[in-house]
């Protein structure tokens, strides 16, 4: 099996990198776990298990890794899967940066964003603010439809999940929180699921498809 570790404060990095690897795979063969939801036990079971659509190598993407989980508890695993850890910042005496140097996985860090950010758009589009359409015209001309909707994603998933430690990133998704209810949420999340289907069956190219993706996010209340 191999593990790579993408890890650091870069969350626009991580991200793209994330996408680049998911791209390699057939939707099917990837698993995606949040590691703040579920345990050990069950990124085991999907690590070992595969099922009757699935076919050649596999993923398993495992979120919000923590720091003190250790890579050799899991074991031998089938040399067909891989695994991706996707972790915050790592403190150099981590039982999960240790673990992953001695049993020789990938470790891959991200630095603080020099890039273009894809956070302005998120927070203009979770917000309700018309300046979302700007800022999706820019992450379009510098990254594509795919890695925006992989950043979109990310937003949702943030919104739901509990609330992070620090207080600026805190106050903002409270924010964000109050304008839609828990359904609310869900719903958005097969808005954009319906909106990659349409990009990827080729029925709309991506910047109408985002742009009408946009446009419905941010006339719902």
């Amino acid at each position: 099996m191999k593990i790579v570790v993408l890890t650091g404060p870069g969350e626009v990095g991580k991200r793209g990198e994330l996408l680049k690897i998911k791209q390699q795979f057939a939707l099917e063969n990837i698993t995606q776990l949040d590691l703040k939801q579920v345990g050990l036990g069950e990124l085991i079971t999907s690590l070992s298990s595969r099922s009757l659509f699935e076919s050649g190598k596999r993923l398993v993407v495992a979120e919000n890794t923590p720091e003190k989980f250790d890579l050799e508890e899991l074991g031998s695993i089938a040399e067909e899967v891989i695994l991706v850890l996707v972790t915050a910042a790592l403190r150099s005496d981590s039982k999960l940066l240790h673990s992953a140097k001695k049993i020789g996985a990938r470790v891959v860090s991200f630095e603080g964003e020099k890039e273009l950010s894809a956070f302005p758009f998120l927070d203009s589009l979770l917000e309700g603010k018309k300046e979302a359409f700007l800022e999706l015209q820019k992450l379009l001309e510098e990254y594509g439809g795919m890695y925006i909707l992989t950043m979109i994603y990310y937003g949702l998933r943030r919104n739901i999940l509990p609330l992070p430690a620090s207080g600026f990133v805190r106050k903002k998704i409270l924010l964000q929180k109050e304008r839609f209810s828990n359904t609310g949420w869900q719903k958005l999340y097969y808005l954009v699921l319906d909106t990659e289907s349409s990009i990827k069956s080729g029925l709309l190219p991506e910047d109408v498809a985002l742009t009408k993706l946009t446009q419905a996010i941010l006339e719902r209340n």
